[in-house]
């Protein structure tokens, strides 16, 4: 049985939420600091994360979907819908630095998947002046 490991991040600002799921038999420490180091800021992320670089990690994937959902309007992810596969694997897996996808593995190689998410553009936007 695989160790599974779901984390919600939001904002709560914007009234955002990110639900990814972690298998942690894949995504060890290990593998997580490879990618960590992978991109820039590293250092800070790490810190960030009080030196736990799985959390370090899940929060950098949570902001890859947050900018991919933003870039086209927002995005709202059913739960395991067929979208969160989508997403997962365009946003995450084929995406460079995080080791591509794994057919029949929903985790790919980084470990991480999407479940769900809600991220709602809603500008209100006023013309100033004439």
């Amino acid at each position: 049985m695989a160790n599974l490991q779901k984390f919600t991040l939001s904002d709560d600002w914007k009234d955002w939420s990110i639900t990814l799921e972690v298998d942690l038999d894949i995504l060890t420490t290990e593998r997580a600091t490879e990618i960590n180091e992978f991109w820039s800021s590293h250092d800070d992320r790490l810190s960030d994360a009080d030196g736990d670089v799985i959390r370090a990690l899940v929060k950098l994937a949570a902001e890859r979907f947050v900018f991919a959902f933003l870039e086209i309007g927002g995005a709202f992810v059913e739960k395991d819908g067929w979208n969160a596969g989508h997403w997962t694997k365009r946003s995450l897996h084929e995406e460079e630095g995080w080791g591509g996808s794994e057919e029949g593995n929903p985790f790919g190689w980084c470990g991480i998947r999407l479940v769900d998410a809600d991220v709602q553009v809603d500008l209100d936007l006023e013309f100033k002046g004439a």
